[in-house]
């Protein structure tokens, strides 16, 4: 793989993860949710392409290093969700998308480019569906 496709799918995986972390209720995450993205595609990268650089194909667990995203996205996450003064369970859709955001870079980052737009897709629908309820229930 080139650098170019490679750079490209790193950059396309930090513009998922701003764009979704824009939709969160502060703008500060958004930049989070972009280092995310890209850090799980560049992570997701690299385990696909180590060894073969190496001729070590036989050694080759390209799943190894992008299982441990997930393991470190669950000590970011669980530490975004918190009980508010209120009694309220707070930070839990953040880390979800955050999470979200860290598949979908994942997913960009092995080239996975068709189920990363579906993915996308479904999540604006998802988004637009809730503005919408939103709406609606305010009204009653």
């Amino acid at each position: 793989m080139s650098i170019e496709t490679a750079l490209g799918r790193i950059i396309l995986a930090g513009v998922i993860g701003l764009f979704i972390g824009l939709s969160t209720k502060r703008i500060t995450e958004a930049r989070l949710f972009s280092m995310i993205g890209m850090g799980a595609a560049l992570t997701t990268y690299i385990s696909s392409q180590y060894f073969s650089s190496l001729s070590m194909t036989w050694y080759a667990d390209p799943g190894r290093l992008s299982a441990q995203v997930i393991v470190a996205l669950g000590f970011i996450g669980s530490g975004l969700i918190w009980i508010s003064p209120e009694k309220k369970v707070e930070g839990l859709s953040t880390a979800a998308s955050l999470w979200l955001v860290t598949i979908v870079g994942m997913a960009v980052g092995a080239g996975l480019s068709s189920v990363s737009a579906a993915i996308i897709i479904i999540l604006l629908f998802f988004y637009l569906v809730q503005k919408l309820f939103s709406k609606i229930y305010r009204k009653f």
